[in-house]
């Protein structure tokens, strides 16, 4: 199945005809079907779409596949037409594989996965057959398991939140949500991460008066 559906990929990445300069030869659709000038740099990325969409059909869901490739390809003219074709000299690719959180990528299938790599690659180069002109290695990486976010400020109980704009003090703040400047301390000690303007910040609830504040002649602006 994994080389089959390189094979179908490699069909969807042939250069489309049309007239180009010594940078850009007519266009070319690249492994994941989108469209673009036929040049080294989109050649590239034909190949690389190419190999990871083969591999994460192979796989199955929840597999990332990231394939990097370091050198850009060389034009080749075809003597034979009017034509050419785009080759690597050398070729340098790194396959990073993260599996699922817990699954792990079997030894098996990690060789039939590098057999295929090497195989469609190898093609690509200017002498096809000299295995010293490939560089392939593959990694995998740990999977990250998805950690659910913590409630929002706003959520917090008794409490609003404001996003600061630029301009305010903590005694403004402070003077909108409980009428007046004295509460800009309770402010700033909610809000541990910064008080500066553009961030959101937590207003808690009006404290019982007979908590002391700080006189508002001192309240900074937000930082």
């Amino acid at each position: 199945m994994y080389r089959s559906a390189i094979l179908i990929a490699i069909a969807l990445a042939l250069p489309l005809a049309g007239c180009g300069d010594s940078a850009s030869r007519g266009l070319v659709i690249t492994g994941d079907g989108k469209v673009g000038a036929n040049n080294a740099r989109n050649q590239r990325e034909s190949a690389q779409d190419t190999l990871r969409i083969a591999m994460e059909e192979d796989l199955g869901k929840g597999w990332s596949i990231r394939v990097a490739i370091d050198e850009l390809p060389i034009w080749l003219e075809e003597r034979a037409i009017d034509d050419g074709f785009w080759r690597w000299e050398h070729l340098t690719c790194l396959i990073t594989i993260t599996p699922p959180v817990g699954q792990a990528l079997s030894e098996a299938k990690r060789q039939d996965l590098l057999d295929g790599s090497r195989k469609y690659l190898t093609g690509k180069l200017t002498i096809k057959k000299d295995p010293t002109r490939l560089n392939l290695s593959m990694q995998t990486a740990e999977a990250v398991p998805v950690v659910a976010a913590a409630p929002p400020v706003a959520q917090m109980a008794g409490g609003k939140t404001y996003e600061v704009q630029p301009g305010d003090t903590l005694a403004d703040i402070s003077m909108a949500f409980y009428g007046s400047t004295r509460y800009w301390r309770l402010l700033v000690e909610a809000n541990p991460n910064g008080t500066e303007a553009g961030r959101t910040i937590f207003i808690p609830a009006k404290p019982d008066a007979s908590i002391p504040t700080v006189p508002a002649q001192t309240a900074p602006a937000p930082q």
